[in-house]
């Protein structure tokens, strides 16, 4: 024998693949719907998988366009809001938060405050008295309570009036 029939060798098998039993076709049709369900189902669950891990990139802060696109596409790490923010601000992406407890602001806070009590004649802490009537108007409950509140010393001050007077 030649190299050739060496390797082309049946070594005495010459069993053809048992042939494949014939289905009904109520059966083949149940496994062509169950095929077609299972490839739906992976579909639908990469698609969850996806709008779960936007989701969490927008929980994290990361724009939707631009170099955010870019980031979203090309983040292999972790997929939880802390890992995506932190790594985002490694990158130079977005900027940490502001610590919302801050007393930076509280001196320029302050200084309106100053400033609006000056305006109003008040210190700036109360409220002014257009608040103030708007605030009693809203608590009135009977014609008679929004007449003696329009006819008040609140009223006075912000200049209203009525033409029909006190009730």
């Amino acid at each position: 024998m030649t190299d050739f029939d060496d390797e082309f060798d049946d070594d005495g098998n010459d069993e053809s693949p048992a042939p494949k039993p014939v289905l009904d076709k109520n059966i083949r049709a149940a496994l062509k719907e169950a095929e077609k369900s299972k490839r739906e189902l992976a579909e639908l669950r990469a698609e969850l998988a996806a709008e779960k891990r936007n989701a969490q990139f927008d929980k994290a802060g990361i724009p939707a366009d631009g170099l955010g696109t870019m980031f979203r596409k090309g983040y292999e790490g972790e997929v939880s809001v802390e890992a995506i923010h932190k790594t985002a601000v490694e990158w130079g992406l977005i900027k940490t938060n502001p610590d919302i407890n801050d007393s930076s602001n509280d001196s320029e806070l302050d200084a309106l405050r100053r400033t609006q009590g000056a305006t109003t004649g008040g210190d700036g802490n109360s409220p002014d008295a257009e608040q103030l009537y708007l605030a009693a108007l809203s608590e009135a409950k009977t014609p008679e309570e929004i007449m003696s509140v329009v006819n008040g010393d609140a009223a006075k001050k912000l200049g209203v009036f009525s033409q029909r007077g006190p009730l």
